[in-house]
């Protein structure tokens, strides 16, 4: 199907909103941080920018996640014009093929950065794009799987980096945890949103399965569950308080307080507001990185 025409410039606006590029930008910024506050252990700020590896990293990353965002939105368009209906107006503005082509291309660059950083990583990021596309052809339909991969392979990047390191300890692995409760808490939280047209168009999300009101009572229990996980095993086993503890604490209480505002509340609009919070809770949790050097 092809759209009206539109010169090149904004084809490229298009295309831009289209890969969500605000989104690309925070995947490369928090690839950066990781990289810098977590795994440099020089502290040298010459020797990390001089990286080649670590650059070509992440663009094979945001190249992979731009294709993963347009090969999403076209399996989704007719989703899409019942619960985000302003986003198909603009992509429809760009014909199948002009999205498909880039789509192709973005997936070839990506694994090409990869293949120049290391085999590990060019071998991660051929299968990466395989599995973003599975799941945009296949996985988002089967309940609970449809949530957890999505959840995943959102912090897919994080992994490619620590493939460049392979440097991995117990304050990192809560936070990637934490991370991965949250994204779960927002993917249940945009399926609880999309209820509609996900009925419509056949998508088996848990709360097409089971109902709204269990979808909320399971999200909750989950997010009671990982809290409670946290705080008796950082007492046991990581008793002392640092940046890890502070911020994945931090955005465990977020999940746990937003999915309980979810049970509670009987304002379909809320669901959007939690999801607000939630991304919200994610730049929070990406962004204070920084903060390693006071924390840590």
């Amino acid at each position: 199907m092809k759209g009206p025409k539109v010169g090149p410039f904004v084809n490229i606006l298009l295309l831009l909103r289209a890969i969500r590029w605000y989104n690309i930008g925070l995947l490369g910024l928090s690839q950066y941080l990781i990289a810098f506050y977590v795994f440099n252990l020089h502290e040298n700020a010459y020797l990390f920018l001089s990286d080649y590896k670590l650059h070509f990293i992440v663009l094979s990353t945001t190249c992979a996640v731009a294709g993963a965002f347009i090969i999403n939105g076209f399996y989704d368009v007719d989703k899409d014009l019942i619960n985000r209906p302003e986003s198909v107006v603009f992509s429809r503005l760009l014909s199948q093929n002009y999205l498909l082509n880039t789509y192709v291309i973005l997936n070839v660059f990506s694994v090409g950065f990869a293949l120049f950083a290391s085999y590990k990583v060019f071998i991660f990021s051929t299968i990466l794009t395989f599995l973003f596309w599975f799941y945009s052809h296949k996985l988002q339909k089967i309940p609970v799987i449809r949530e957890l991969t999505a959840s995943l392979l959102a912090i897919s990047p994080i992994i490619a980096v620590w493939l460049h390191y392979l440097n991995m300890h117990y304050g990192l692995l809560i936070y990637i945890c934490s991370l991965l409760v949250v994204g779960f808490t927002r993917e249940v939280v945009k399926d609880l949103n999309g209820n509609k047209g996900n009925i419509i168009f056949g998508y088996k999300t848990v709360v097409v399965a089971a109902g709204k009101k269990f979808t909320r009572q399971w999200l909750f229990s989950i997010c009671l569950l990982s809290a409670t996980a946290f705080f008796f095993g950082t007492t046991l086993f990581y008793p002392h308080l640092n940046y890890f503890t502070l911020i994945s604490g931090f955005s465990l209480a977020t999940a746990l307080v937003v999915s309980l505002a979810c049970l509670l509340s009987k304002d379909e609009t809320f669901y959007f507001i939690a999801d607000s919070f939630l991304k919200v809770a994610i730049v929070i949790h990406i962004a204070s990185l920084v903060a390693i050097p006071y924390l840590g």
